[in-house]
């Protein structure tokens, strides 16, 4: 059975190494994490890490509050806006343990989070290359564009959802 966990500093390491190579598993559809001294600074700058075990970790979502000093132009986006929200960095399940429902427990608990913030939940999603799944996923939780960027390698789209 699955179990939800809000992570507390300070980490383990071993669930550092375990996100880091959940992480490197769904690349391209994250970005990619040099090292663990990376995925640190990530956590270190973030408001939230959900994880989901079952024996070990599943998968892991990591949000960040607007007003950080996170170098990400896509964060970026959203901190320019000046409004407050919640920024879904990155969410990763790992392989064995997809299309079983995780995604939706953690983003149920990012949206209950953001809920009793009273923010907005952001994010961004490819769409070239397209993440045609990504983005149903997104919209079946009632995430509306609000933007899109093109880079010389990748396009995203940004999608946000009021806390009501």
């Amino acid at each position: 059975m699955y179990k939800l966990e809000v992570l507390q500093a300070p980490f383990l390491a071993s669930d550092l190494e375990e996100i880091w190579n959940i992480n490197q598993e769904n690349i391209p559809e994250v970005g990619d994490v040099p090292d663990l001294e990376r995925l640190e600074k990530l956590i270190n700058w973030s408001s939230h890490v959900i994880v989901i075990r079952e024996n070990e970790i599943a998968g892991f979502i990591i949000l960040m509050r607007e007003g950080q000093t996170y170098d990400s132009l896509n964060y970026d986006f959203f901190n320019s806006q000046n409004f407050p929200f919640l920024y879904v960095d990155r969410i990763a399940i790992k392989d064995g343990h997809r299309r079983k429902g995780l995604g939706r427990m953690i983003y149920k608990k990012t949206i209950d989070i953001a809920k009793d913030l009273n923010v907005e939940t952001c994010c961004e999603v490819n769409t070239i290359p397209r993440n045609d799944p990504s983005l149903a996923f997104h919209s079946s939780f009632g995430f509306k564009e609000v933007g899109t960027k093109d880079y010389d390698d990748h396009s995203v789209v940004y999608l946000s959802r009021a806390s009501n």
